[in-house]
Order: structure tokens, then C-alpha cells, then sequence
């Protein structure tokens, strides 16, 4: 979750690009290390780190094999002023399909551990129904102005229900171009998207929401992420002082992803001084 307020007027903020957020750098076969921090400590968004956990898997495989599901666990909260450590260990390599694991680490403790599998991209008939109302056009819609180190930019339609600042349908774009040949990247990018906002606002509140638990994430069709997605919210149940929700990734009206989240929640609301997501 992030601070954002309200404005109508995009060109006001700095960007930052989503490539530049997402940057690794290979320092062993499999160990990699985020390269981008943040000037002062912050909770680091889980977006990124689930994002990132899938890039370098991905690079651990062949080229021409690309994510199709992924399911995280987020175990302990980062600091974003910080790099992360990703270690990916081979589970396999088949005659189409390749699984990883990977884990990222701070102070030699694991923050997050993700499992995730890659295919070659195979054709197959298509059977779909997004059940999605349409929308305004992002053109019609009003901006959410967010930190522009989130990297994001997000326009919604309703600003009455439930929550404006943590909206359930919206659309997004990344700040910057992403690789125009690179699938992998497109699918993370994607990845970091997915966990941006929350489903829950309509049975808990997003005032006593807190951190997510686990992540699920899977593509339907290869990964592009060129202009405005759309991503519908679903709420689903919530019991145990646990949340769950799923959620569509909608491009041009097909759904390119799905995902389902897991969330802890309060009793009651937060104190303004407790600690941060």
C-alpha cells in the first residue's frame, strides 16, 4: 500500500521509469541483486520484490520459455533503502516446461519465496469470457497521483466506492517503455502491478487492512504491457482475520492474467504511530 492523493494533472509528476525500479544485477550464476534503493529507509512494495523474485528466475531459463503462474509467500516486511539478495534454485527443466524457486533475502533472512514455472509459448484454441462491465476510457478517467517512485500510473473511474485511494477497477500503465522483445520483463512488470491496491475494501475496509500474506499470479497469454491495462478486483472471503481476493488483468478486453492474493486484516484500525506496511 502507498500514500497517494488526489490530482487531475499527470504532467505534474517526476517519473521514475518501471525499468529502472526493476533493475538486477547478475552476481552468480544463480544469486542476483536488486539495484535500485530508495534515499531513506521505507517498507520496501511487495510488488517489486515478487516482481524482481520472477525476473531472475526467468533469467535461469531458456530465452524462448516464458512465466505462466507464480505463487509467493511474503514472510517478513523489506526495507526499501536496501538491496535484495535473490537466490533461484533449478527444480526442473522439461522438455516444455521449467520451475524455479527463489528466495529474497536481507540480513541473511528470507523476506519472500516464490515458486514459479515457464513454458515455451504454445498455440491452442481459446475459450474466455472476461465478465467485465466496460468502463471509461483512461482518458475519462481522473488520475491517481501516487509516489513517483512506485513507478506507476493508475486512473479511476469511481471515486465514491468503496475507496478512492485504494481502488478495486482501474487502469494502469507503467512510467517509461518497456523492452518492445522481452516477454520476461513485460511479465514482471505485470507481476509488480498485481499487487498495487487491494480486493477487500468492500467486506473489511481498507482501513484496517494489512500485509499480504500470499500472491498468486497466472498468464493466460504471452505478457505485453505496451499502453492501459484494465484490472477488475473481485472480493472473495474473508474470515479469520484473513482476506482473499482475485482479480483479471484486461488488455483490449481479453484477460491476459489472473490473480488471487491473501491479506491480514484488524480488528479494528491501525494506530497512526504502529508500524508501517
Amino acid at each position: 500500500m502507498t500514500e497517494v492523493d488526489v490530482a487531475r494533472n499527470a504532467d505534474e509528476l517526476r517519473t521514475v521509469p518501471l525499468t529502472d525500479v526493476l533493475r538486477l544485477d547478475r552476481i552468480d550464476r544463480d544469486l542476483f541483486r536488486s539495484a535500485h534503493r530508495f534515499d531513506v529507509e521505507r517498507p520496501l512494495y511487495g510488488g517489486q520484490v515478487m516482481a524482481q523474485a520472477l525476473l531472475a528466475s526467468g533469467a535461469t531459463v531458456e530465452p524462448e520459455r516464458v512465466p505462466h503462474s507464480l505463487h509467493g509467500y511474503f514472510l517478513r516486511r523489506g526495507d526499501g533503502a536496501r538491496s535484495v539478495l535473490y537466490r533461484v534454485d533449478n527444480d526442473r527443466d522439461g522438455r516444455s516446461y521449467s520451475a524455479r524457486r527463489v528466495v529474497a533475502l536481507q540480513d541473511g533472512e528470507v523476506i519472500f519465496s516464490m515458486s514459479a514455472s515457464f513454458r515455451t509459448v504454445a498455440e491452442g484454441q481459446e475459450r474466455t469470457r472476461s465478465g467485465v462491465t466496460p468502463v471509461a476510457a483512461p482518458e475519462e478517467c481522473r488520475v491517481l497521483t501516487l509516489d513517483p517512485e512506485l513507478a506507476l500510473q493508475v486512473r479511476v473511474q469511481d471515486w465514491s466506492s468503496p475507496d478512492p485511494f485504494f481502488p478495486v477497477r482501474f487502469w494502469a500503465r507503467p512510467n517509461g517503455e518497456l523492452p518492445q522483445h522481452d516477454p520476461l520483463v513485460h511479465a514482471a512488470a505485470i507481476a509488480y502491478l498485481s499487487d498495487f491496491s487491494a480486493g477487500l475494501q468492500r467486506t473489511v475496509g481498507s482501513e484496517v487492512l494489512g500485509p499480504s500474506l500470499d500472491h498468486a499470479l497466472w498468464f493466460h497469454r504471452p505478457p505485453r504491457w505496451d499502453d492501459w491495462l484494465f484490472i477488475d478486483y473481485r472480493n472473495g472471503v474473508s474470515a479469520g482475520l484473513r482476506g482473499w481476493y482475485q482479480g483479471g488483468v484486461i488488455d483490449n478486453g481479453e484477460v491476459v492474467a489472473s490473480l488471487a492474493q491473501e491479506m491480514a486484516y484488524h480488528d479494528t484500525a491501525p494506530r497512526l504511530d504502529g508500524p508501517a506496511r
